[in-house]
């Protein structure tokens, strides 16, 4: 059935849209999906490494605009600390650019950093290059591992491979948790 349902989206168009749509629920599974497809030759490595460029990006782009629509909503600058909020905001404007490139890949820390950025009205010009840099590496990084595995064991797996995913997912998810929950915990422990 999976099967079926894979031959009736092979539309490099919708199955690009879907790419773009995926990195907005969950990065990390549609990098490996993208990466898979294009392995299995459903869609082209180029192509899908694109719309995977274009949804991280443009996901960001839409962190730092929320940022900057927080930032107007009155309701809620009244309940904060205005002097530890403008503390970390000269903290990050000094530090942007290590900043917004290590977030990319510690979990957990890119939602409220470029909610931040927005809201702190750091240069957008900059903000773009810097998350389009990180982006690229980072995506291109885990694209090509995931799509040579792809092309060297995942091709010679039968067609029930695409049943390993959901099982793959929920390791991902299962690990940010873990992650997460540690940072809690040790958190509280300071």
């Amino acid at each position: 059935m999976f099967q079926l349902w894979m031959e009736s989206i092979q539309q490099p168009w919708l199955l690009g849209l879907l790419i773009i749509l995926g990195t907005y629920i969950l990065e990390d599974a549609a990098i490996i999906s993208a990466a898979l497809l294009s392995a299995d030759g459903v869609i082209a490595p180029e192509f899908a490494f694109l719309a995977l460029c274009l949804g991280i990006a443009t996901g960001d782009l839409g962190l730092y605009g929320i940022g900057i629509l927080l930032k107007k909503w009155h309701w809620l600058v009244r309940w904060i600390d205005t002097d530890k909020v403008n503390t970390a905001g000269s903290w990050l404007k000094r530090r942007m650019t290590s900043t917004v490139l290590l977030v990319r890949i510690v979990p957990g820390l890119r939602l409220p950093t470029y909610l931040a950025c927005g809201f702190f009205r750091l240069p957008f010009f900059c903000f773009l290059l810097l998350v389009c840099l990180a982006s690229f590496i980072w995506t291109g990084s885990l694209f090509l591992g995931f799509y040579w595995f792809g092309a060297t064991l995942w091709s010679e797996l039968s067609p029930w491979k695409w049943l390993l995913l959901p099982i793959l997912f929920a390791g991902i998810l299962f690990a940010r948790k873990a992650v997460m929950s540690k940072k809690v915990v040790t958190r509280n422990l300071r």
